[in-house]
């Protein structure tokens, strides 16, 4: 008779007489499925039924990653457990996923099969313009900008009210804005073509949009705020995960250092939230 061989200290050792192969992956496949339940059991009561069904999975788990459920570079549930788990279908649960991986919350690793924690996404903690903050004002909730696109145009807008002194081109930067992963904005950062490419020039690294202020060097300090209530558009509705026609609050600002001098303007969509939004005076540390 061949002597067994030591298990690890760390490894569970089966009592039971082994009957297969596939009996003795058993127990692995159900510890799999037990943390997609806790999860779902633990989460499944924050979900915000006004938001598409992979919107309100994609804020489950990030709740689950804000709150230590998962920590960073743990393995998710496989996208097939999870729609078993949650009843949903297996393309909601990977449309959830895009979303994670698209803002950098998660990530696919090369050569190992499934979705991971990955670092958080670059933050500012006291952003001018999305100062959010709970009934305590206590604190401001972190955010998390990024880069939806850069792009060119001459096209006219309330902005040409305020950058009277564009002659042609105007580069917008338009970013997702991840609120403390409570909810997200969408906000359009308009500067003369001139103003960006001189800021621009020698540089080679693309535009973290983190802090706009600091990345194209704006010295700022006149600011005016525009707002109303209106019906969000469509597209932007997409892009933030919100129903379609959502009504919210468009923040118009623009910012310069004199009234004579160039400076910028951005236009802000705020869905409907609880949240406390402050006006600032004073320049923070973004924009």
């Amino acid at each position: 008779m061949r002597p067994r061989s030591k298990a690890p200290a760390d490894e569970l050792v089966e009592l039971t007489p082994r009957r297969s192969h596939r009996a003795s992956a058993e127990p692995a496949a159900v510890t799999k499925s037990a943390s997609a339940r806790q999860f779902w059991d633990r989460y499944a009561q924050k979900r915000r039924k006004a938001l598409p069904k992979y919107a309100q999975l994609r804020d489950c788990i990030l709740a689950g990653i804000r709150d230590g459920f998962w920590k960073r570079g743990d393995r998710l549930p496989a996208e097939q457990e999870l729609a078993q788990v949650t009843g949903l279908s297996l393309g909601t649960v990977q449309k959830a996923y895009r979303d994670l991986v698209h803002e950098g919350t998660v990530e696919r690793r090369q050569g190992r099969a499934g979705s991971f924690v990955s670092r958080e996404p670059k933050s500012v903690d006291t952003v001018w313009h999305f100062l959010f903050s709970d009934d305590r004002h206590e604190r401001f909730f972190v955010v998390y900008p990024k880069v939806d696109r850069v792009w060119r145009h001459s096209e006219r807008g309330s902005w040409n009210l305020h950058l009277h002194w564009v002659e042609s081109e105007v580069v917008q930067v338009d970013r997702i804005v991840n609120i403390g992963h409570e909810f997200l904005v969408y906000s359009q950062f308009i500067i003369d073509a001139r103003v960006y490419d001189h800021a621009r020039r020698g540089q080679t690294k693309p535009l973290e949009g983190v802090n706009l202020r600091r990345e194209l060097n704006l010295n700022v300090s006149m600011m005016t705020y525009d707002l109303r209530i209106e019906e969000i558009p469509r597209d932007i509705c997409k892009k933030i995960a919100v129903p379609a026609k959502t009504i919210g609050f468009v923040i118009e600002v623009c910012m310069s250092a004199n009234p004579m001098q160039q400076g910028y303007f951005q236009r802000i969509f705020v869905p409907r939230t609880n949240l406390w939004l402050r006006i600032a005076t004073q320049a923070r540390v973004g924009s």
